[in-house]
């Protein structure tokens, strides 16, 4: 059984239109207060704190450089699908968790080298 063409093209239509009046809300958005925009997509880490991204990584010195990396690179591994030593079994979800924590460590180890800069 065939799907009624014109039933897909009335989702299709009301798919596009959802997009563009979002984009265009966006737009405004960003047009009217920039400043607030550039913050908030730069600084989201998909709404995760400081102390959250500290409990991913097990880590409590951000300040440890190579203590930091090994904990990512480690659990970035045993989460990899493709490692022949996890037979196929990884989450994406994961790593996309342990990469968002190190990026939010990274900013504020950022903000923290700035704010003793000037």
């Amino acid at each position: 059984m065939r799907p009624p063409i014109g039933l897909i093209a009335q989702a299709v239509q009301a798919l596009r239109l959802s997009f563009r009046k979002a984009f265009n809300e966006e737009y405004l958005a960003a047009k009217t207060d920039p400043e607030k925009w550039i913050k908030v997509t730069t600084t989201n880490f998909g709404n995760m704190n400081l102390d959250e991204a500290k409990k991913i990584l097990d880590v409590e010195d951000i300040e440890d450089k190579e203590k930091l990396e090994a904990k990512v690179s480690a659990l970035l591994q045993m989460n990899d699908k493709k490692d022949p030593k996890n037979n196929g079994i990884g989450s994406k979800y994961l790593q996309d968790k342990v990469l968002n924590a190190k990026e939010r460590i990274d900013y504020e180890l950022e903000q923290k080298q700035e704010k003793a800069n000037g």
